[in-house]
């Protein structure tokens, strides 16, 4: 059986990390140069295009340097971090007794030997600890947050506040986070989030022709006795459109697919072996990361959406009048649907007047959602 170094799930950890070298390499710059852009990072992109990934990836890197690291999501996440702080501090401090600790109304427990003393903090001691934390950890504090539009807005201008003294008394921080495309805009503008404004904005999208052909051949490298014939490499890279999440979803299938069918303990991969898997993994690709992205659309926007599938032209180009005139509107009643969709990064705007899908299968998804909608005919053949 062939080892899979694919991992194809959304917000964990992959086995095998591909791409985002430059990304990678400034960073670790900035692990040592205090002065750096990129100790304020806020990373943005669409759906399945490694954020998570990227912030784990920064995360291991800080921990390798020694540096304190706290990584959140963005449940609670001003409480997470207080809680993560108070804890490091009651540890380096060596305090022995039990130490009961109120954060934010609820509770966290450092447990020692025999009496016990209780703490309470609030919100607003977010920056009192952090400075003590910085000064308990010269060697530098990283913290992340990924999913950041869901943060409450008033904790991030807390935790803005903590980081601009911090930096003012010159400690070692980085804050990384990370979001959705229309998320970078909103908290920039803010009020009490100006700290954001001077954050590197790293906007992720899908990989180049190298690097996609670069990601499939370092991991097909790591699968011993599995190799890729240069045909089969070539169908690969034109079926994933550089889309991370696809390049994991196509070799996790291969590999599965191979594992079902081959029996030799060495194998050349064919073309004919990956187009065995294609539409298994067109179909969970569009299961998983482009149904999702259209179902939390507002109507209108998926309205919008629909008529520029219906007329987009074969250069893969939706001209914006062409829409309007499918949906029997002036350009001007449906400019906000078409503002929220390109800020949300689903579509891109190429040229005036002219829009293109921004993710892999996107167009041929509502096409085919638009011409075979299987609820209907089983209703009609069950009669319910």
């Amino acid at each position: 059986m062939f080892q899979n170094p694919f991992t194809p799930s959304f917000g964990g950890k992959p086995d095998f990390f591909f791409g985002r070298e430059q990304i990678l390499e400034r960073f670790g710059r900035a692990l040592v140069n205090r002065g750096s852009d990129e100790r304020s990072l806020f990373i943005t992109g669409n759906r399945g295009c490694g954020k998570t990934a990227l912030l784990e990836q920064l995360s291991i890197r800080a921990h390798d340097a020694s540096w304190l690291t706290i990584d959140v999501n963005s449940e609670q996440a001003l409480g997470t971090i207080t809680r993560r702080l108070v804890r490091h501090r009651i540890e380096t401090k060596g305090i022995a007794p039990e130490i009961g600790v109120s954060v934010l109304g609820s509770g966290a427990t450092v447990k020692g030997p025999s009496s016990s003393k209780n703490t309470s903090f609030e919100k607003d001691d977010i920056e009192l600890i952090f400075l003590e934390a910085c000064e308990q950890h010269p060697e530098g504090i990283f913290i992340s947050i990924d999913e950041i539009q869901k943060i409450d807005i008033n904790e991030l201008s807390l935790l803005c506040g903590a980081f601009q003294m911090a930096t003012r008394k010159g400690h070692n921080i980085i804050l990384a986070v990370a979001g959705l495309p229309y998320s970078y805009e909103e908290i920039i503008q803010a009020k009490g989030c100006t700290y954001m404004r001077r954050s590197a904005h790293i906007r992720l999208s899908v990989f180049t022709h190298d690097e996609t052909r670069t990601a499939f051949a370092q991991a097909f490298a790591h699968v011993p006795g599995l190799s890729l014939s240069e045909d089969a490499l070539e169908i690969l890279i034109e079926a994933s459109f550089g889309h991370p999440f696809f390049v994991q979803l196509a070799g996790y299938c291969l590999v599965e697919y191979l594992n079902t069918t081959i029996s030799e303990a060495t194998y050349l991969v064919t073309p004919k072996d990956v187009k065995a898997i294609l539409p298994q993994t067109i179909s969970l690709f569009e299961e998983r990361s482009v149904a999702p992205v259209v179902r939390a659309l507002p109507k209108s926007e998926r309205t919008y959406l629909q008529a520029m599938a219906d007329v987009i032209g074969p250069d893969r180009i939706a001209r914006t009048s062409a829409i309007a005139e499918a949906l029997k509107k002036a350009p001007s009643q449906i400019s906000g649907a078409r503002k929220g969709l390109i800020d949300k990064g689903v579509v891109v705007a190429v040229a005036y007047g002219e829009l293109m899908f921004n993710m892999p299968y996107l167009s041929d998804h509502l096409n085919k959602h638009a011409l075979a909608n299987p609820e209907p005919a089983l209703a009609l053949e069950w009669r319910f």
